[in-house]
C-alpha cells in the first residue's frame, strides 16, 4: 500500500474537501490578522471563523474586545487587502488560555541582619505554622542566593 499525504485524503471526499478549504481560509485570514495587529493583541485574540465575508474574532476579555472594536475599521480594510472579500469583522468575548508571558523577577538581596530578624520572628511562631515555614524557606533561599 502506498503512502498518501493527508492533503490527498482530505480532498478525496467532498465534505472533507470543503472542510479542508474552510480551514485553509481561516488560516490565511489568521496570518493576515497577525500581520496587522500588535503582538500584544494577537496573543490574546484569534480568528474563530470566516463565513460569507464575515470574520469572527475571539477576544480573551472584555478589555481586549473593546480595543479590537476600536481597530475594526482599519482591520477590515487590511483583511480585505490581504484576503479578498471581507465585509464585516465581529468580535466575541470567549475565554481561552492564551500563552502566558511570564515576567522575570530579578532576585532581591536580603541582608544578614534582615535574615536574623526573620528567623527570630519565625522562632516565636508555632512550629506547625505555615507562616513559620514560609519565613524559614525565604531565609534559606536568601542564603543560597547570597
Amino acid at each position: 500500500m502506498s503512502a498518501r499525504r493527508l492533503h490527498d485524503h482530505l480532498n478525496a471526499q467532498d465534505s472533507l474537501a470543503n472542510l479542508a478549504s474552510h480551514v485553509r481560509q481561516i488560516a490565511r485570514v489568521q496570518r493576515a490578522y497577525e500581520k496587522f495587529l500588535p503582538t500584544e493583541l494577537t496573543q490574546v485574540s484569534r480568528v474563530l471563523n470566516v463565513k460569507q465575508g464575515v470574520v469572527v474574532v475571539s477576544a480573551s476579555s472584555g478589555a481586549v474586545a473593546h480595543r479590537l472594536k476600536q481597530l475594526l475599521p482599519s482591520a477590515r480594510l487590511a483583511l480585505q487587502e490581504s484576503c479578498g472579500e471581507v465585509t464585516e469583522v465581529r468580535v466575541k468575548v470567549q475565554a481561552f488560555d492564551p500563552p502566558r508571558i511570564t515576567a522575570s523577577v530579578p532576585p532581591r538581596p536580603v541582608s544578614e541582619s534582615a535574615r536574623r530578624e526573620l528567623l527570630s520572628g519565625a522562632a516565636a511562631l508555632d512550629p506547625s505554622s505555615p507562616l513559620r515555614s514560609a519565613l524559614e524557606l525565604l531565609v534559606a533561599r536568601a542564603k543560597a542566593k547570597g
